[in-house]
């Protein structure tokens, strides 16, 4: 009997929260590793609280791996990133300055109090783009007591910097389509550490626009940072 062991590696790396590709994706690359994006370290919260958002994921669910050709790399670092309107906090270079670490106080986040809002990376070329990886605001006790869920994730792929055109949506948890993007059935997350991978597929792009919400507690649309990883 001859066995799938390419097959077999596949539904094993799923079953432990690893992922390289999506309903976007046409062809799983034939050589494929194993990548470990670098996580901030964790800040002490209480325990999550019984969100009532619909489809919300419980956090188990967070993914800290994903699969993808072995020369994938980070594509977008001190790339440049624009905004939808200026942030009220933070500068929006931080974005993509490789520092994944939300502070203490909430120092290095950059917030949005004009909702929805997006951010927006250019890459400088089109790239082959497997991966989306965003960090919010994983909050710490000393400024809420549990953590914190961002409404209407939307992250997109263009090779047209006004996304007029040629638009990929990759995740959208927009169910009332608050943001004019359409309605998504992608889930709301609790954020964290972790943060939140997102599979593009090997999509080709130059453009990564990623829409935000409110905060569950009420407070203003916040990024930390956002690294793209393709080739």
């Amino acid at each position: 009997m001859r066995v799938d062991l390419r097959g077999w590696l596949l539904t094993c790396l799923a079953t432990l929260g690893l992922s390289g590709c999506n309903k976007h994706t046409a062809e799983v690359p034939r050589e494929l590793t194993v990548i470990r994006p670098a996580f901030p370290k964790s800040v002490f919260i209480s325990s999550p609280w019984d969100c009532k958002l619909p489809n919300f994921e419980k956090p188990e669910a967070v993914k800290k791996a994903f699969l993808a050709p072995a020369d994938t790399k980070i594509v977008s670092l001190n790339k440049p990133v624009t905004s939808s309107t200026p942030p009220t906090k933070g500068q929006i270079g931080w974005i993509t300055d490789d520092e994944a670490f939300c502070g203490q106080e909430g120092e290095n986040t950059v917030s949005f109090e004009t909702l929805p809002c997006w951010i927006q990376i250019d890459l400088g070329s089109k790239h082959l783009i497997d991966q989306v990886w965003l960090w919010h605001d994983q909050g710490t006790l000393a400024r809420r007591l549990t953590p914190e869920v961002f409404e209407d994730v939307i992250v997109q792929l263009s090779n047209d910097a006004k996304f007029a055109s040629d638009v990929v949506t990759l995740f959208n948890s927009d169910d009332d389509d608050s943001c004019g993007q359409g309605k998504g059935t992608d889930p709301t997350y609790m954020d964290s550490n972790h943060g939140r991978g997102v599979p593009a597929g090997g999509q080709q792009a130059r453009y990564v626009r990623i829409w935000g919400g409110k905060a569950y507690s009420g407070g203003p649309c916040r990024f930390t940072e956002v690294t793209v990883w393709g080739r």
